[in-house]
């Protein structure tokens, strides 16, 4: 089975609304594609490694659909409370060996929600139009699987961030309705839009690499002291990293000022708790620190 490439949506800070494009849910999941040959199924997750093993009960449905062989492209997710936890779902994808699978098959059950199909008996759908791959892929699906789905798509965008918004989901994606499949691109004609949440931490370290800061150890102040909630180093422009290294001598100290610092990975310095960071997550780990958090701006101390 030749391997493709998944289709990668481009970032986008707006919705908006058009008859040219559907709308879907982002689900919170690991992008998996399923190869299906003659009853026989391979799993790839996004970097290309084989999941096969992973998830029996997803390649169980796949070996029986009503063809003989099929790609397809979506998101394996885990429901906790009616909601994708990706935390749970890591722990099935991050697995180390897969002879272990039995004891958590029943704890961890996945489900696979297919958002496009490339090909179907032999025949290259990348070139077709999304809507007409997403009709073909309706009359392929099994409407009673518990474990395949069909994402469904929605014509109302806005609507849908709205929705998503107060179901607290990740996200959508803007789909072009006549766009092809372009494998291995990150192509505008689709476009996802995440929901965010934000806040105002402290600065408590940086972790450096060379001479320039690379990324800020983040804390909150509590009842019992500071906590480490993560680091951040994306959405910092060269000019804010020359800043903050430029600032970083007359803020050092020297031991953490957290209760529960981080192993340090990169060279780290501490700091004093005085340098204010706002930035934008989406949402908490089990473990208490942000995930995917982003630095907006920060203020240095006398600014």
């Amino acid at each position: 089975m030749k391997f493709i490439a998944p289709m990668e949506p481009v970032p986008r800070q707006e919705v908006f609304a058009s008859e040219d494009w559907l709308y879907q849910v982002k689900w919170d999941g690991i992008r998996m594609l399923a190869f299906l040959e003659r009853g026989q199924v391979e799993l790839f997750n996004r970097k290309q490694r084989r999941r096969t093993l992973w998830y029996p009960e997803l390649t169980d449905e796949v070996a029986g659909l009503a063809c003989t062989s099929a790609v397809l492209d979506g998101e394996v997710i885990v429901l906790h409370e009616g909601r994708p936890d990706f935390f749970r779902v890591l722990k099935r994808e991050l697995l180390s060996d897969p002879n272990r699978l039995p004891s958590i098959l029943g704890r961890i059950p996945v489900q696979y929600t297919v958002f496009d199909l490339l090909s179907l008996d032999g025949r290259n759908l990348m070139k077709e139009p999304l809507t007409h791959r997403l009709e073909t892929l309706t009359r392929l699906l099994p409407p009673a699987s518990s474990v395949l789905h069909l994402c469904d798509s929605f014509d109302d965008g806005p609507g849908l961030w709205e929705a998503t918004r107060q179901q607290q989901l990740e996200g959508i994606v803007m789909k072009e309705r006549k766009s092809p499949y372009h494998s291995g691109q990150k192509h505008p004609s689709w476009q996802k839009v995440k929901h965010f949440q934000t806040l105002t931490a402290t600065a408590v370290g940086v972790f450096t690499r060379g001479s320039l800061v690379q990324s800020i150890l983040l804390g909150l102040e509590g009842e019992d002291g500071w906590t480490y909630i993560g680091r951040a180093g994306s959405g910092l422009s060269e000019r804010e990293r020359r800043l903050l290294t430029e600032a970083v001598p007359g803020l050092k100290r020297g031991s953490p000022v957290v209760l529960n610092p981080p192993s340090a990975r990169l060279p780290t310095i501490w700091l004093e708790p005085v340098l204010r960071v706002e930035v934008r997550y989406l949402e908490w780990t089990p473990q208490g620190t942000l995930r995917s958090p982003t630095v907006i701006g920060f203020r240095l101390p006398g600014s």
